[in-house]
């Protein structure tokens, strides 16, 4: 049993249990819910929040009280804190300055990118991927296909540039 609390805070999990717990994750969120899980509507959620309060967008008036409301801030903020406590369990977390501008400037670009592929797509690797395996759509196995193909080309441009 000692081992087995050793490996759950101190990591590295094998990939299958991460299968399995990521799967079990699925069915109750969408058994809880009702519908699957999406990460992409309540990030614009929040951006239009924002955007109103800085007076850039008055079109959608969610109250910052209504926003706490949507079950979709519980699971993104789940994401983030599980991402970050993997990475601590696993002794991976490495906080220091940014040494080149470039890397910076990139991640920023590459961030924003994302985000919005994201959404102009309807879904992330979360909704489209996870969620669409899950309910046996073909556009999830297409969607992984791409996922690997990009993740390819995005490597050697990163080595290519910025290494």
């Amino acid at each position: 049993m000692k081992t087995f609390w050793k490996a759950f805070f101190h990591g590295p999990w094998p990939y299958w249990v991460g299968a399995v717990v990521l799967a079990f994750l699925n069915i109750t969120i969408l058994y809880i819910r009702h519908m699957p899980w999406g990460v992409t509507t309540n990030i614009e959620q929040w951006a239009q929040w924002l955007g109103d309060q800085l007076g850039i967008m008055t079109e959608n008036h969610y109250t910052f009280k209504e926003l706490m409301s949507f079950s979709g801030t519980y699971l993104n903020l789940g994401v983030v804190l599980g991402a970050f406590w993997s990475t601590l369990a696993a002794s991976q977390a490495r906080f220091r300055p940014v040494r080149q501008k470039k890397f910076f400037i990139s991640a920023v670009i590459g961030g924003i990118l994302m985000g919005y592929g994201a959404r102009i797509a309807y879904g992330c690797n979360i909704g489209g991927l996870l969620n669409g395996i899950a309910s046996s759509s073909l556009t999830g196995w297409i969607f992984g296909g791409a996922i690997l193909v990009g993740t390819w080309i995005g490597t050697k441009l990163l080595l290519r540039f910025l290494v």
